[in-house]
C-alpha cells in the first residue's frame, strides 16, 4: 500500500501522505461504529445503576469515534496532507485509551471503599493520585501529538516524539502500580476472608487492564522505533493493536459491569465477617476545602500518624487524635444488614 520510507500514496502517484500510507476508507467506520455503540451502552448502564464515574467510558468512546470518523474522511477525500485532518484525529485516538485508564482506576477506588478492611490504600488517594497523574499523560499527549504527526517538521517531531514516549512511560508505570494495588487488594482479601461477588469486579479491571497495557505495548515499541518505523509504516497495526484491544476492553466493561456487583452507595461496606453489609461514614477526608487542595495527599495526617505512633512506642499518650478521616466502625451509628451480594449468581440489580 505504501512505500516503506517514502510516504507516498498509490491513490494519487507522487501525492504525498502525512499518514505515511494510504489509510483504509471501511475499517474506521467499522470501529467507529462499535466504539460509538459501546459509549452509549455505557451511558446507559451508568443511569440504569446510578453510577458517577462510568460515563467517563463514554467520553473516552467518543473520543476514539471521532479520531476514527476524521480518520475515515481523510480517506474518503484523498485529503492526505491536511494536518487540519490528520492532527485532531490522532489526538483523539491517543487520548481515548488514558480515560479508559481513569475510569477503572475510580473503580477500582470504588472496590476499596466497599471492601475497606482489604483496602491496600485510602480511596480518595487512589484517585488524587492516580486521577491527576493520568491527567498529566493527557496533556503530554495532547502536545505531542500534534508535533509528531507534523513530517516536515524534523525538530518539532523529535520533540512530539519524545512527549509521547513519556506519556505512555507514564501511562505504563500507572497500570503496573495499578495492578500492584489490586493485586494487593486480593491478597489482604483472602487472608481476611472475604468472599462475595464483588471479586468478579475485580477480574473485570484485570481483563480490561490488560487489553489497554496491550495497546501502550504497541505504542511504545511504534515510538522507540523511531521514523520511519516498521509498525508505522503498515496500517495493519493500528487496527491490530490499538483498536481491537481498546474494543475488546470497552466491550468487556458493558457486558460484565463492575456495578452489577457493587453497592450504589459508597458509604455502604463489607463487614469484616465477609457476609455482613454495613452502612456508615466510610473513608471521607473532612478537611477544609483549602486544606485539600493545599495538601491532597494528607501529609499533615501522615506525620501525626508518625508522631502518635512514636510517643505511643515512648509510653507517652498523644496530645491530640485525628478523626473522621480514616474509616471507623461504629457500632452506634452503623446499621449492619445481611449483604445482598453474597452467593448472587447475577449480581445486584
Amino acid at each position: 500500500m505504501v512505500k516503506l520510507g517514502s510516504g507516498f500514496c498509490e491513490y494519487e502517484p507522487g501525492k504525498w501522505s502525512y499518514w505515511l500510507y494510504c489509510p483504509d476508507e471501511t475499517l474506521p467506520i467499522v470501529f467507529a461504529v462499535l466504539f460509538f455503540v459501546s459509549g452509549i451502552a455505557h451511558a446507559y448502564q451508568a443511569w440504569h445503576y446510578r453510577n458517577k464515574y462510568m460515563p467517563i467510558y463514554t467520553i473516552g468512546c467518543i473520543l476514539l469515534t471521532a479520531g476514527l470518523v476524521l480518520r475515515a474522511y481523510t480517506a474518503h477525500t484523498k485529503d492526505l496532507q491536511s494536518l487540519g485532518l490528520l492532527i485532531p484525529s490522532q489526538v483523539f485516538v491517543y487520548s481515548g485509551p488514558p480515560i479508559f485508564s481513569a475510569a477503572l482506576y475510580f473503580v477500582f477506588a470504588r472496590i476499596c471503599y466497599y471492601v475497606p478492611h482489604a483496602a491496600p490504600i485510602t480511596p480518595y488517594r487512589i484517585v488524587r493520585t492516580f486521577i491527576s497523574l493520568d491527567g498529566i499523560c493527557e496533556l503530554l499527549v495532547g502536545a505531542g501529538t500534534g508535533m509528531f504527526v507534523n513530517t516536515q517538521a524534523p525538530e518539532r517531531q523529535k520533540i512530539g516524539q519524545g512527549l509521547l514516549r513519556a506519556a505512555l512511560i507514564l501511562q505504563v508505570l500507572l497500570i503496573l502500580a495499578f495492578a500492584y494495588f489490586a493485586v494487593k487488594l486480593q491478597i489482604n482479601a483472602h487472608r481476611l476472608g472475604l468472599k462475595g461477588k464483588w471479586k468478579d469486579s475485580l477480574y473485570t479491571l484485570y481483563v480490561c487492564e490488560i487489553f489497554i497495557m496491550i495497546r501502550c505495548f504497541y505504542r511504545l515499541v511504534e515510538f522507540f522505533e523511531g521514523i520511519p518505523g516498521h509498525l508505522l509504516l503498515h496500517e495493519a497495526y493500528f487496527y491490530a493493536l490499538e483498536c481491537i484491544p481498546m474494543i475488546i476492553s470497552t466491550g468487556y466493561m458493558n457486558f460484565m459491569h463492575v456495578s452489577r456487583w457493587l453497592p450504589r452507595s459508597s458509604n455502604v461496606y463489607l463487614m469484616e465477617d465477609g457476609m455482613t453489609e454495613a452502612e456508615g461514614e466510610g473513608f471521607h477526608d473532612n478537611r477544609p476545602t483549602w486544606k485539600k487542595i493545599a495538601d491532597p495527599y494528607d501529609l499533615e495526617g501522615i506525620f501525626e500518624g508518625i508522631k502518635s505512633m512514636v510517643l505511643t512506642l515512648a509510653g507517652k499518650k498523644p496530645k491530640k487524635e485525628r478523626v473522621g478521616r480514616q474509616f471507623e466502625e461504629d457500632e452506634m451509628r452503623l446499621e449492619a444488614r445481611k449483604s445482598p451480594t453474597v452467593g448472587l449468581e447475577e449480581g445486584r440489580v
